[in-house]
């Protein structure tokens, strides 16, 4: 590898794969500092195109650009040093792999010589996130003897490509360095002006989709049946395409269940009929008992409805279609019939041009009409009366309030629940994000902050308070980049969801080993990250904050208290109210099951 005297090995390889992330579409460089990855580090800082994000926490880096890359639908790369900073970015590499996000994960290393022999700040980083990547390399380390510049520019060229592929998500480039790292005679200078040289490889990307005699056939099978069902689930690739789902849902003559994370539930509200009350329904014996369906078509991941999920294992369907990403298989119940590993928008293209315009209504989805529009007016009546600081309403207010251009980011555990049960379908666009590849509750806050940080948006995130503490990390990041973004963050103080299991009644037990409470101040943290603090009291002050907090630049926290005991105890009795009196496939109300 070729240096000047104003560089060294390090720094010019480096500098050669920063220049070959940008040539190749990069935009955002998000760093957690460290000495070993200094060269990496200063050739971005000297790109004349990158935008460099520092994140003094590795964790809250791999979230904050995963947040980045699933707004933009771009490569972002996140940068660390070596050691069990490398590790710390497992997390996100996880959720990026699962929730299909293309994300370059750049980890600086020791050379050969210094690994497996004691030296400091070294652990095994080849191939350390395994199979959660789409690829990882492990590079030979800057020497001045080789030329290596077409060679790192090319396996630049490759990850990007491979982030972007069908299946889009992590790669993995360890990057050994020897020292000298950096130059010793000052810093180069910051580049005026990009070269207009183009990438050193091209990667024309190619979209799978069904071909038309296939399309034609799987429309005509999926057409025979009447009593079907269109899922719509996470990572469908719909978003802004829900009048072509309808379109579809419309020919098929079946209703549409719409995960509130799919892109289709919020937008346009038309003659299909769209079940936004589905997981309340669901919940219901004697409902799933004369609602059998006989057909599914799955557009994406599965629903995060249990209730949806069991339905589905309880009945043999004739056809249980899913359309997914490449290298995926969303099938956690094992009842697929077909299994299409295609572009989602183009195979609906291709289903509708198999089948009708339109089919007459049917008795089928006249009873699943009637029976969410009972649902739904049950729901917002009592919801509209509900004086209590109920988790559920928070979910129902923060759709009626946001505007069309935000973006609504919603924490795992309760908040996404409470978002799919009470979330009603409305017409004006609205786009949902949260970490639902893994689940989890780590990375959540450092997720949302990532989107806002390139979005332009108006941004909120509703989360629970155990998954808010474990993502404080993130509020520096809002601090050190003075980011806009309003929080909510539903405090009853520990593990709400646990107040639903069997054996909350043991107070002792339960208390101690999952609600785990943690009794601490939210205030000082918010504080602690340069940001404003609400604690609300009444539906009132809940308004008038998230309205002033939506106009107002800077970090808004949003507390809202809540009593887990009464929370459970209120979402059983919502759930009991649209039971009671729940319309069958005949009209005749049906008795409830719940108490």
């Amino acid at each position: 590898m070729r240096s000047d005297d104003r560089s060294t090995p390090a720094l010019a390889a480096a500098t050669a794969m920063v220049e070959e992330l940008a040539r190749a579409g990069v935009r955002h460089v998000c760093i957690a500092p460290g000495a070993r990855s200094g060269p990496l580090t200063l050739a971005t800082a000297l790109h004349p195109t990158l935008r460099d994000w520092m994140v003094v926490d590795e964790r809250s880096a791999g979230f904050f650009a995963l947040g980045m890359a699933r707004q933009l639908g771009a490569p972002v790369a996140v940068l660390c040093t070596s050691g069990t900073a490398a590790a710390n970015l497992l997390p996100a590499v996880v959720e990026a792999s699962l929730s299909e996000v293309p994300l370059i994960v750049l980890t600086a290393d020791r050379p050969p010589e210094l690994r497996d022999c004691a030296a400091p700040q070294t652990i095994d980083q080849v191939r350390i996130y395994g199979s959660h990547v789409r690829w990882a390399t492990d590079l030979p380390a800057p020497s001045a003897d080789v030329d290596l510049d077409a060679y790192y520019r090319r396996i630049v060229c490759r990850a990007v490509a491979t982030a972007m592929e069908s299946r889009r998500g992590p790669v993995h480039v360890n990057v050994p360095f020897r020292e000298p790292l950096l130059p010793e005679g000052g810093m180069p200078v910051r580049a005026s002006e990009v070269s207009e040289v183009p990438p050193a490889m091209v990667v024309p990307s190619a979209v799978p989709q069904l071909d038309e005699r296939t399309a034609h056939a799987l429309a005509a099978a999926l057409g025979r049946e009447e009593r079907g069902l269109v899922l719509c689930g996470p990572r469908a690739g719909l978003e802004g395409q829900g009048a072509l789902v309808r379109d579809l849902a419309a020919r098929l003559g079946w209703p549409i269940l719409a995960d509130p994370l799919s892109g289709v539930r919020f937008g346009g509200c038309d003659a299909v009929p769209q079940i936004d009350t589905y997981d309340v329904l669901l919940r219901d014996r004697r409902f799933c008992d004369e609602h059998v369906p006989r057909a599914v078509l799955q557009l994406g991941a599965p629903p995060v409805s249990k209730a949806l999920g069991q339905y589905l294992a309880a009945h043999s369907l004739s056809a249980h279609v899913v359309v997914a990403s490449p290298g995926t298989w969303p099938d956690p119940t094992h009842a697929a019939t077909t299994l299409v590993h295609a572009e989602g928008v183009a195979t609906v293209r291709a289903l509708c041009a198999g089948l009708p315009p339109s089919v007459m209504e049917t008795e089928w989805a006249h009873a699943w009409q009637n029976a969410g529009h009972h649902a739904r007016t049950v729901l917002d009546e009592r919801l509209a009366a509900e004086s209590t600081l109920f988790e559920g309403k928070i979910a129902a207010e923060v759709v009626a309030r946001l505007p069309a251009d935000a973006v609504l980011h919603v924490g795992n555990s309760m908040p996404v629940r409470d978002l799919d049960m009470f979330g009603r379908a409305r017409p004006a666009e609205l786009r949902v994000d949260g970490n639902r590849g893994a689940n989890g509750i780590d990375g959540v806050l450092s997720s949302a902050l990532g989107a806002a940080a390139v979005s332009g948006r108006p941004t909120l995130l509703v989360v629970g308070d155990l998954s808010f503490l474990h993502d404080l990390g993130g509020l520096q990041i809002a601090a050190r980049h003075a980011l806009n973004a309003v929080v909510i963050v539903v405090n009853n103080d520990g593990g709400g969801v646990f107040s639903f299991l069997p054996f909350a009644d043991d107070s002792d037990v339960f208390e101690r080993c999952f609600a785990t409470p943690h009794g601490l101040d939210l205030a000082s943290a918010v504080t602690l990250g340069r940001g404003r603090h609400h604690r609300v009291r009444d539906w009132r002050s809940f308004g008038e904050v998230v309205d002033g907090a939506l106009v107002t630049p800077g970090l808004d926290v949003i507390e809202v208290p809540s009593d887990r005991d009464v929370n459970a105890r209120l979402h059983r009795e919502y759930v009991a109210a649209v039971h009671a009196g729940l319309p069958g496939l005949n009209g005749v109300p049906t008795r409830s099951d719940v108490a």
